[in-house]
Protein backbone atom coordinates (compact mmCIF):
# COMPACT_ATOMS: atom_id res chain seq x y z
CA UNK A 1 0.00 0.00 0.00
CA UNK A 2 0.90 3.24 -0.92
CA UNK A 3 1.00 5.51 2.10
CA UNK A 4 3.10 8.58 0.91
CA UNK A 5 2.47 10.77 -2.06
CA UNK A 6 5.40 12.89 -3.09
CA UNK A 7 5.14 15.69 -5.61
CA UNK A 8 8.34 17.61 -7.22
CA UNK A 9 8.26 20.22 -10.56
CA UNK A 10 10.31 17.76 -12.51
CA UNK A 11 11.62 13.78 -11.91
CA UNK A 12 15.05 13.37 -12.56
CA UNK A 13 16.88 9.93 -11.79
CA UNK A 14 18.40 11.57 -8.36
CA UNK A 15 14.52 12.21 -6.63
CA UNK A 16 13.89 8.43 -8.17
CA UNK A 17 17.38 7.13 -6.08
CA UNK A 18 16.89 9.02 -3.24
CA UNK A 19 12.90 8.75 -2.65
CA UNK A 20 13.35 4.55 -3.07
CA UNK A 21 16.85 4.53 -0.82
CA UNK A 22 14.86 6.67 1.83
CA UNK A 23 11.08 4.91 1.61
CA UNK A 24 11.42 2.04 0.35
CA UNK A 25 14.77 0.24 1.25
CA UNK A 26 15.06 2.48 4.71
CA UNK A 27 12.00 2.71 6.04
CA UNK A 28 10.00 0.17 4.12
CA UNK A 29 7.29 2.79 3.19
CA UNK A 30 4.85 2.43 -0.06
CA UNK A 31 5.25 6.03 -1.60
CA UNK A 32 3.90 7.59 -5.05
CA UNK A 33 6.28 10.08 -7.13
CA UNK A 34 4.48 12.36 -8.71
CA UNK A 35 5.19 15.77 -11.27
CA UNK A 36 1.01 16.68 -11.37
CA UNK A 37 -0.07 19.19 -9.15
CA UNK A 38 -3.81 18.03 -9.48
CA UNK A 39 -2.97 14.52 -8.97
CA UNK A 40 -0.90 15.62 -5.52
CA UNK A 41 -3.34 18.25 -4.61
CA UNK A 42 -6.59 15.74 -5.13
CA UNK A 43 -4.88 12.47 -3.23
CA UNK A 44 -5.87 11.45 0.23
CA UNK A 45 -2.43 10.21 1.17
CA UNK A 46 -0.10 11.83 3.10
CA UNK A 47 1.53 14.41 1.51
CA UNK A 48 5.03 15.87 0.66
CA UNK A 49 5.94 18.64 -1.61
CA UNK A 50 9.69 18.88 -2.62
CA UNK A 51 9.63 21.76 -4.30
CA UNK A 52 10.42 25.86 -3.76
CA UNK A 53 7.10 26.67 -3.16
CA UNK A 54 4.64 26.00 -0.65
CA UNK A 55 0.88 25.42 -1.83
CA UNK A 56 -1.40 23.96 0.80
CA UNK A 57 -1.52 23.40 4.92
CA UNK A 58 -1.86 20.08 4.57
CA UNK A 59 0.57 19.26 3.22
CA UNK A 60 4.64 18.64 4.46
CA UNK A 61 6.92 20.79 2.69
CA UNK A 62 10.39 20.71 2.41
CA UNK A 63 11.98 23.37 0.39
CA UNK A 64 14.07 21.88 -1.94
CA UNK A 65 17.97 23.12 -2.55
CA UNK A 66 18.09 22.18 -6.03
CA UNK A 67 20.79 19.43 -6.47
CA UNK A 68 18.55 16.87 -7.11
CA UNK A 69 17.11 18.55 -10.39
CA UNK A 70 20.55 19.42 -11.27
CA UNK A 71 22.91 16.85 -13.84
CA UNK A 72 25.62 18.89 -12.70
CA UNK A 73 29.09 18.02 -10.71
CA UNK A 74 29.87 21.20 -8.98
CA UNK A 75 30.87 22.46 -5.90
CA UNK A 76 27.54 23.17 -3.82
CA UNK A 77 26.79 25.19 -0.89
CA UNK A 78 26.42 22.76 1.71
CA UNK A 79 24.49 25.26 4.54
CA UNK A 80 26.24 23.39 7.37
CA UNK A 81 23.99 23.87 10.42
CA UNK A 82 24.12 22.44 14.29
CA UNK A 83 21.07 22.22 15.68
CA UNK A 84 20.24 20.46 19.79
CA UNK A 85 23.70 19.64 18.97
CA UNK A 86 23.00 17.33 15.48
CA UNK A 87 24.75 18.22 12.60
CA UNK A 88 22.72 19.01 9.50
CA UNK A 89 23.03 20.27 5.99
CA UNK A 90 21.46 22.17 3.69
CA UNK A 91 19.33 24.33 5.99
CA UNK A 92 16.06 25.63 4.55
CA UNK A 93 14.00 28.92 5.32
CA UNK A 94 11.06 29.39 7.28
CA UNK A 95 8.75 28.68 5.33
CA UNK A 96 9.55 25.33 4.91
CA UNK A 97 8.02 22.76 7.11
CA UNK A 98 11.35 20.98 7.67
CA UNK A 99 14.48 22.42 9.35
CA UNK A 100 16.59 21.00 6.24
CA UNK A 101 16.40 19.10 2.90
CA UNK A 102 16.98 16.01 3.82
CA UNK A 103 16.31 14.76 0.53
CA UNK A 104 19.65 16.83 -0.71
CA UNK A 105 21.34 15.78 2.41
CA UNK A 106 21.35 12.04 1.55
CA UNK A 107 21.92 12.15 -1.76
CA UNK A 108 25.26 13.94 -1.20
CA UNK A 109 26.80 11.93 1.74
CA UNK A 110 25.79 8.15 -0.15
CA UNK A 111 26.68 9.12 -4.11
CA UNK A 112 29.49 10.74 -2.47
CA UNK A 113 29.21 13.68 -4.59
CA UNK A 114 31.90 15.32 -2.86
CA UNK A 115 34.58 12.19 -4.27
CA UNK A 116 33.73 13.70 -7.46
CA UNK A 117 35.17 17.06 -7.06
CA UNK A 118 38.91 18.18 -7.04
CA UNK A 119 40.82 16.89 -3.77
CA UNK A 120 43.56 15.69 -2.24
CA UNK A 121 44.65 12.18 -2.80
CA UNK A 122 47.11 9.99 -0.69
CA UNK A 123 50.08 8.18 -1.58
CA UNK A 124 47.83 4.99 -2.98
CA UNK A 125 45.46 7.30 -4.85
CA UNK A 126 42.57 6.91 -2.34
CA UNK A 127 40.24 9.73 -1.21
CA UNK A 128 41.23 11.26 2.23
CA UNK A 129 39.30 11.20 4.92
CA UNK A 130 40.62 15.09 6.02
CA UNK A 131 38.83 16.07 2.69
CA UNK A 132 35.46 15.07 3.58
CA UNK A 133 32.61 16.97 5.47
CA UNK A 134 31.80 14.88 7.73
CA UNK A 135 35.81 14.89 8.81
CA UNK A 136 35.64 18.78 8.25
CA UNK A 137 32.46 18.95 10.81
CA UNK A 138 33.10 16.19 13.24
CA UNK A 139 30.07 13.68 12.49
CA UNK A 140 32.16 11.26 10.75
CA UNK A 141 31.59 8.35 13.96
CA UNK A 142 27.95 9.27 13.07
CA UNK A 143 25.74 6.92 10.50
CA UNK A 144 23.66 10.51 10.17
CA UNK A 145 21.87 9.46 7.33
CA UNK A 146 20.59 6.95 9.29
CA UNK A 147 19.74 9.51 11.88
CA UNK A 148 18.39 12.24 9.96
CA UNK A 149 15.79 9.79 7.76
CA UNK A 150 15.21 8.37 11.76
CA UNK A 151 13.75 12.31 12.56
CA UNK A 152 12.23 12.76 9.33
CA UNK A 153 9.87 9.61 9.71
CA UNK A 154 9.16 10.55 13.39
CA UNK A 155 8.02 14.39 11.57
CA UNK A 156 5.87 12.84 9.13
CA UNK A 157 4.68 10.23 12.27
CA UNK A 158 3.72 13.80 13.86
CA UNK A 159 1.51 15.33 11.04
CA UNK A 160 0.29 12.06 10.19
CA UNK A 161 -0.52 9.26 12.93
CA UNK A 162 -1.32 6.72 10.92
CA UNK A 163 1.87 5.92 9.07
CA UNK A 164 3.29 2.71 9.56
CA UNK A 165 6.71 2.12 9.01
CA UNK A 166 8.79 -1.55 9.53
CA UNK A 167 11.16 -1.59 11.96
CA UNK A 168 14.56 -2.62 10.71
CA UNK A 169 16.38 -4.59 13.39
CA UNK A 170 20.32 -4.35 13.83
CA UNK A 171 22.70 -6.95 12.04
CA UNK A 172 26.61 -7.13 12.32
CA UNK A 173 28.55 -8.48 9.56
CA UNK A 174 32.08 -9.47 10.60
CA UNK A 175 34.36 -9.12 7.91
CA UNK A 176 37.75 -10.70 7.63
CA UNK A 177 40.41 -9.96 5.27
CA UNK A 178 43.27 -12.75 4.36
CA UNK A 179 46.31 -10.53 3.02
CA UNK A 180 48.95 -12.97 3.78
CA UNK A 181 47.24 -16.12 4.83
CA UNK A 182 50.28 -17.56 6.49
CA UNK A 183 53.63 -15.99 8.05
CA UNK A 184 55.94 -19.03 7.42
CA UNK A 185 54.03 -21.57 6.40
CA UNK A 186 54.54 -21.98 2.46
CA UNK A 187 56.50 -19.78 1.23
CA UNK A 188 58.45 -21.68 -1.22
CA UNK A 189 62.45 -22.13 -1.71
CA UNK A 190 63.19 -18.69 -2.61
CA UNK A 191 60.97 -16.32 -0.14
CA UNK A 192 62.10 -18.78 2.70
CA UNK A 193 65.68 -18.54 2.33
CA UNK A 194 64.99 -14.85 1.80
CA UNK A 195 63.63 -14.72 5.12
CA UNK A 196 66.45 -16.58 6.61
CA UNK A 197 68.93 -14.44 5.61
CA UNK A 198 67.47 -11.53 6.42
CA UNK A 199 67.09 -13.21 10.24
CA UNK A 200 70.78 -14.08 9.83
CA UNK A 201 71.43 -10.89 9.27
CA UNK A 202 69.37 -9.28 12.23
CA UNK A 203 71.34 -11.49 13.99
CA UNK A 204 67.47 -13.03 15.33
CA UNK A 205 68.64 -16.76 15.75
CA UNK A 206 65.60 -17.06 17.81
CA UNK A 207 63.60 -16.13 14.83
CA UNK A 208 65.23 -18.74 12.91
CA UNK A 209 65.01 -21.29 15.32
CA UNK A 210 60.96 -20.66 15.17
CA UNK A 211 60.91 -20.73 11.70
CA UNK A 212 62.23 -23.72 11.33
CA UNK A 213 59.82 -25.22 14.00
CA UNK A 214 57.09 -24.25 11.66
CA UNK A 215 58.78 -25.54 8.34
CA UNK A 216 59.22 -29.14 10.26
CA UNK A 217 55.30 -28.53 11.51
CA UNK A 218 56.48 -29.00 14.97
CA UNK A 219 54.73 -25.48 15.61
CA UNK A 220 51.78 -23.72 14.19
CA UNK A 221 52.12 -20.60 12.13
CA UNK A 222 51.79 -17.34 13.82
CA UNK A 223 49.09 -16.59 10.98
CA UNK A 224 46.99 -19.55 11.16
CA UNK A 225 44.48 -18.72 13.44
CA UNK A 226 41.58 -20.15 11.65
CA UNK A 227 39.86 -22.63 13.99
CA UNK A 228 40.32 -20.18 16.77
CA UNK A 229 37.70 -17.50 14.48
CA UNK A 230 35.61 -20.43 13.69
CA UNK A 231 35.49 -21.31 17.04
CA UNK A 232 34.58 -18.06 17.90
CA UNK A 233 32.06 -17.42 15.06
CA UNK A 234 30.10 -20.90 16.47
CA UNK A 235 30.25 -19.47 20.16
CA UNK A 236 28.68 -16.13 18.98
CA UNK A 237 26.95 -17.15 16.09
CA UNK A 238 28.23 -14.45 13.55
CA UNK A 239 27.81 -13.58 10.23
CA UNK A 240 31.51 -13.70 8.53
CA UNK A 241 32.58 -12.69 5.17
CA UNK A 242 36.30 -13.72 4.29
CA UNK A 243 37.89 -12.18 1.64
CA UNK A 244 40.84 -13.31 -0.06
CA UNK A 245 43.90 -12.01 -1.98
CA UNK A 246 44.91 -14.28 -4.62
CA UNK A 247 46.53 -11.64 -7.09
CA UNK A 248 50.44 -12.75 -8.17
CA UNK A 249 53.40 -11.70 -5.86
CA UNK A 250 54.03 -7.76 -6.06
CA UNK A 251 55.16 -4.60 -4.16
CA UNK A 252 51.78 -4.64 -2.89
CA UNK A 253 50.43 -8.42 -2.78
CA UNK A 254 52.22 -10.51 -0.61
CA UNK A 255 50.21 -13.53 -0.17
CA UNK A 256 50.98 -16.95 -1.18
CA UNK A 257 50.69 -18.39 -4.74
CA UNK A 258 46.77 -19.08 -5.65
CA UNK A 259 48.26 -23.16 -6.52
CA UNK A 260 49.90 -23.30 -3.02
CA UNK A 261 48.17 -26.24 -1.94
CA UNK A 262 47.88 -24.73 1.80
CA UNK A 263 46.15 -21.62 0.21
CA UNK A 264 43.59 -24.69 -1.69
CA UNK A 265 43.46 -26.29 1.59
CA UNK A 266 42.52 -23.05 3.17
CA UNK A 267 39.85 -21.86 1.42
CA UNK A 268 38.29 -24.82 1.24
CA UNK A 269 37.62 -24.96 4.46
CA UNK A 270 36.93 -20.98 5.21
CA UNK A 271 33.96 -22.09 2.27
CA UNK A 272 32.45 -24.75 4.20
CA UNK A 273 32.11 -22.14 7.05
CA UNK A 274 31.47 -19.07 5.82
CA UNK A 275 31.11 -16.75 2.75
CA UNK A 276 34.67 -16.12 0.92
CA UNK A 277 34.69 -12.92 -1.62
CA UNK A 278 37.55 -11.68 -3.80
CA UNK A 279 40.20 -9.84 -2.49
CA UNK A 280 40.95 -7.57 -5.68
CA UNK A 281 44.85 -6.76 -5.68
CA UNK A 282 46.33 -3.79 -5.39
CA UNK A 283 47.66 -4.43 -9.10
CA UNK A 284 44.27 -5.91 -10.22
CA UNK A 285 43.51 -1.57 -10.92
CA UNK A 286 45.54 -1.85 -13.92
CA UNK A 287 43.09 -3.88 -15.64
CA UNK A 288 40.44 -5.83 -15.99
CA UNK A 289 41.78 -9.18 -17.02
CA UNK A 290 44.13 -8.96 -13.93
CA UNK A 291 40.64 -8.96 -11.51
CA UNK A 292 38.93 -11.38 -13.79
CA UNK A 293 41.80 -13.96 -13.71
CA UNK A 294 41.80 -13.41 -10.03
CA UNK A 295 37.90 -14.11 -9.45
CA UNK A 296 38.45 -17.40 -11.91
CA UNK A 297 41.06 -18.29 -9.21
CA UNK A 298 38.87 -18.46 -6.41
CA UNK A 299 35.59 -19.58 -8.38
CA UNK A 300 37.59 -22.56 -9.83
CA UNK A 301 39.22 -23.54 -5.86
CA UNK A 302 35.57 -23.23 -4.01
CA UNK A 303 33.24 -24.30 -7.29
CA UNK A 304 31.18 -21.55 -6.87
CA UNK A 305 30.40 -18.09 -7.83
CA UNK A 306 32.00 -15.32 -6.57
CA UNK A 307 29.32 -12.47 -5.90
CA UNK A 308 31.13 -10.34 -3.09
CA UNK A 309 34.56 -8.33 -3.01
CA UNK A 310 36.46 -5.68 -1.17
CA UNK A 311 39.74 -3.62 -2.38
CA UNK A 312 42.94 -4.54 -1.41
CA UNK A 313 44.44 -1.85 0.08
CA UNK A 314 40.53 -0.36 0.02
CA UNK A 315 41.67 1.20 -3.27
CA UNK A 316 38.47 2.65 -4.55
CA UNK A 317 37.72 5.11 -7.29
CA UNK A 318 34.81 6.27 -8.18
CA UNK A 319 32.65 5.24 -10.48
CA UNK A 320 35.27 2.97 -12.19
CA UNK A 321 35.89 0.53 -9.26
CA UNK A 322 32.22 -0.32 -9.32
CA UNK A 323 31.34 -0.84 -12.89
CA UNK A 324 34.54 -2.91 -13.21
CA UNK A 325 33.60 -5.34 -10.53
CA UNK A 326 29.83 -5.66 -11.99
CA UNK A 327 31.08 -6.31 -15.45
CA UNK A 328 32.57 -9.21 -13.84
CA UNK A 329 29.95 -10.21 -11.69
CA UNK A 330 30.07 -8.99 -8.76
CA UNK A 331 27.22 -7.54 -6.84
CA UNK A 332 28.35 -7.13 -3.44
CA UNK A 333 31.20 -4.86 -2.42
CA UNK A 334 32.54 -4.06 1.25
CA UNK A 335 35.33 -1.43 0.11
CA UNK A 336 32.98 1.88 1.58
CA UNK A 337 35.56 3.11 4.12
CA UNK A 338 38.14 5.18 4.95
CA UNK A 339 42.05 3.65 5.32
CA UNK A 340 42.84 6.28 7.74
CA UNK A 341 39.62 6.98 10.10
CA UNK A 342 36.57 5.10 11.87
CA UNK A 343 33.04 5.93 10.48
CA UNK A 344 30.88 5.92 7.81
CA UNK A 345 32.42 7.24 4.70
CA UNK A 346 28.85 7.67 3.13
CA UNK A 347 27.36 8.91 6.27
CA UNK A 348 25.21 5.78 6.37
CA UNK A 349 25.33 2.28 7.93
CA UNK A 350 22.84 0.51 6.08
CA UNK A 351 23.60 -1.53 2.88
CA UNK A 352 22.38 0.34 -0.37
CA UNK A 353 22.57 0.91 -4.29
CA UNK A 354 25.28 2.81 -5.81
CA UNK A 355 24.63 5.96 -7.82
CA UNK A 356 26.71 6.65 -10.43
CA UNK A 357 26.72 10.70 -11.07
CA UNK A 358 28.36 10.67 -14.21
CA UNK A 359 26.09 8.03 -15.93
CA UNK A 360 23.08 9.77 -13.99
CA UNK A 361 21.36 6.00 -13.15
CA UNK A 362 21.84 3.22 -9.92
CA UNK A 363 24.52 1.02 -10.62
CA UNK A 364 23.60 -2.48 -10.43
CA UNK A 365 25.91 -3.35 -6.93
CA UNK A 366 25.29 -3.11 -3.22
CA UNK A 367 27.08 -1.35 -1.40
CA UNK A 368 28.30 -2.52 2.50
CA UNK A 369 29.72 0.60 4.11
CA UNK A 370 32.26 -0.64 7.69
CA UNK A 371 32.95 1.38 9.89
CA UNK A 372 35.53 -0.27 12.62
CA UNK A 373 38.90 -1.42 11.17
CA UNK A 374 41.73 -3.57 13.37
CA UNK A 375 44.46 -1.44 11.39
CA UNK A 376 43.21 2.32 12.35
CA UNK A 377 42.62 1.07 16.00
CA UNK A 378 46.03 -0.40 15.92
CA UNK A 379 48.28 2.14 13.87
CA UNK A 380 46.33 5.28 13.15
CA UNK A 381 44.67 5.67 16.63
CA UNK A 382 47.79 3.92 18.02
CA UNK A 383 45.73 2.68 20.64
CA UNK A 384 46.42 0.45 23.54
CA UNK A 385 44.47 -3.05 23.69
CA UNK A 386 42.61 -1.70 26.91
CA UNK A 387 40.79 1.32 25.26
CA UNK A 388 39.65 0.04 22.04
CA UNK A 389 36.10 -1.00 23.58
CA UNK A 390 35.99 2.68 24.92
CA UNK A 391 36.78 4.00 21.48
CA UNK A 392 34.69 1.50 19.36
CA UNK A 393 31.67 2.12 22.10
CA UNK A 394 30.13 5.15 20.03
CA UNK A 395 30.32 3.68 16.99
CA UNK A 396 28.44 0.16 18.21
CA UNK A 397 25.94 2.53 20.07
CA UNK A 398 24.87 4.86 17.23
CA UNK A 399 24.62 1.82 14.81
CA UNK A 400 22.28 -0.06 17.36
CA UNK A 401 20.24 3.46 17.65
CA UNK A 402 19.19 3.29 13.96
CA UNK A 403 18.66 -0.52 13.89
CA UNK A 404 21.54 -0.33 11.11
CA UNK A 405 23.80 -2.71 10.06
CA UNK A 406 27.70 -2.68 11.98
CA UNK A 407 30.46 -4.05 9.67
CA UNK A 408 34.07 -4.83 11.20
CA UNK A 409 37.13 -4.78 9.09
CA UNK A 410 39.57 -7.39 10.85
CA UNK A 411 42.62 -9.61 9.40
CA UNK A 412 43.25 -13.16 10.39
CA UNK A 413 47.04 -12.01 11.70
CA UNK A 414 45.56 -9.62 13.98
CA UNK A 415 44.46 -12.76 16.06
CA UNK A 416 48.05 -14.04 16.05
CA UNK A 417 48.93 -12.28 19.14
CA UNK A 418 52.63 -12.30 17.68
CA UNK A 419 55.17 -9.25 16.09
CA UNK A 420 52.78 -6.27 16.05
CA UNK A 421 49.70 -7.65 17.03
CA UNK A 422 50.64 -9.00 20.69
CA UNK A 423 48.40 -8.54 23.32
CA UNK A 424 45.51 -8.05 20.39
CA UNK A 425 44.26 -11.89 20.17
CA UNK A 426 40.99 -11.37 22.66
CA UNK A 427 40.31 -7.64 21.19
CA UNK A 428 38.21 -9.05 18.60
CA UNK A 429 36.25 -11.31 20.98
CA UNK A 430 35.69 -8.62 23.66
CA UNK A 431 34.10 -6.39 20.56
CA UNK A 432 32.02 -8.52 19.79
CA UNK A 433 30.75 -9.12 23.49
CA UNK A 434 30.40 -5.64 23.81
CA UNK A 435 27.95 -5.72 20.46
CA UNK A 436 26.14 -8.51 21.22
CA UNK A 437 25.35 -8.14 25.11
CA UNK A 438 24.88 -4.95 25.18
CA UNK A 439 21.99 -5.77 22.24
CA UNK A 440 21.01 -8.02 24.70
CA UNK A 441 20.30 -5.74 27.20
CA UNK A 442 19.08 -2.66 25.18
Amino acid sequence: MKEIIIYTPTITSRHIYVFKLIFEEICHVGYELVDKIDLFQSSEKIKINYSRNRMSNDEIFVEADGLLSSRDIIEVDLNFFKENNKEYLFRTTQDSSYLHDIFSSVFYLVSRYEEYLPHLKDQFGRYLASESIAFKKGFLRKPVVNIWIQEFVCFIKDFASTLEVKTASFSYISTIDIDNAYLYKGKGFVRTIALIVRSLLNLDFKNIRFMFSIFFERRKDPFDTYSFQFNLQKKYNIDVRYFILLGDYGLNDKNLSYSNSNVISLIKRLSDLALVGIHPSFRSNDGINILQKEIARLEDIQKRAVFFSRQHFLQLSLPETYKRLISLGITEDFTMGYASELGFRAGIASPFSFYDLDMEQPLSIKVYPFSITDDILKFNLQLNVEDVQNEIAEIIEAVKRINGTLISVWHNDTFSNFGVWKDWKNVYEDMIKQIIYKDENN
